[in-house]
């Protein structure tokens, strides 16, 4: 009875593991540009324009001041995004409270930045969905999504800064073009992921669209039993930063 169980419940789990990847294949798609609209709280969707109120306050009080709401439109198939961007002009620090809303669900995660002027980027946020694709070594993100306030993320985000970029000279978008940084990061994405054989380009140019072996890697990540020891293993690692700085204090970094 009990061989019976485990051969169907292997079955079911092969059959799972080779549907997916064809689903994931035709189904996901990342835009190959983004062209961010501004938008008043008054055009934004009413919990969207909530959370960015709720949340500008908090930021006011670390140094942060906003430039700008964004409506991004739709950086994947099906989906609708939204950016609230803010700078801290004193450390050149830069916040971003990033909604992506669906017909069924919305995620809403903040998260800080702080790009240098040898190209490399470290991020601190509060998003619980870990990445299905390999991480850009020039863009370093730390994930706790554990930490609710935006003064403790900000605490984590400078001691990481502390830690690991100690010497490294922080740079400033020109005022104005503050958004630019976020375009980068979107417009990046499939062109990184067109180089190590993750997707192609659409026909149309407007897209980028998995390849198989994009859509069978990203999907065997997403699956049971690897989801759980990834998710696992991430929980681990952050425990391990946040106990390594438990002595360090917040260290001012040089500025350009």
């Amino acid at each position: 009875m009990f061989g019976s169980i485990w051969v169907d419940a292997a079955a079911f789990l092969g059959a799972l593991h080779a549907a997916t990847p064809v689903a994931l294949r035709y189904a996901l798609q990342f835009a190959a540009t983004c062209n961010p609209a501004m938008a008043s709280l008054e055009e934004l969707p009413n919990e969207v324009a909530n959370v960015v109120q709720s949340r500008t306050a908090e930021l006011a009080k670390l140094g942060f001041v906003s430039v700008g709401c964004y409506d991004c439109g739709a950086l994947t198939r099906e989906t609708h995004s939204y950016v609230a961007c803010f700078c801290n002009r004193a450390t050149d620090d830069y916040a971003s409270l990033c909604v992506l809303a669906t017909a069924h669900t919305t995620a809403i995660y903040l998260e800080f930045s702080t790009g240098f002027t040898n190209g490399m980027t470290l991020a601190t946020n509060s998003n619980a969905v870990l990445p299905l694709t390999p991480p850009d070594p020039a863009h370093r993100v730390f994930r706790f999504p554990q930490i609710n306030s935006a003064a403790g993320l900000y605490v984590v985000h400078r001691q990481l800064l502390a830690k690991y970029a100690t010497g490294w000279w922080p740079q400033r978008d020109p005022d104005g073009q503050e958004m630019r940084r976020y375009v980068r990061v979107v417009e990046n994405f499939g062109p990184r992921h067109s180089r190590i054989g993750y997707m192609r380009l659409s026909a149309d140019k407007a897209w980028y669209e998995l390849t198989w072996k994009g859509a069978c890697l990203m999907a065997w990540r997403r699956l049971w039993p690897t989801s759980i020891v990834r998710r696992l293993l991430q929980r681990h690692a952050m425990a391990l930063e946040l106990r390594s700085m438990q002595s360090r204090g917040v260290t001012a970094l040089k500025r350009a």
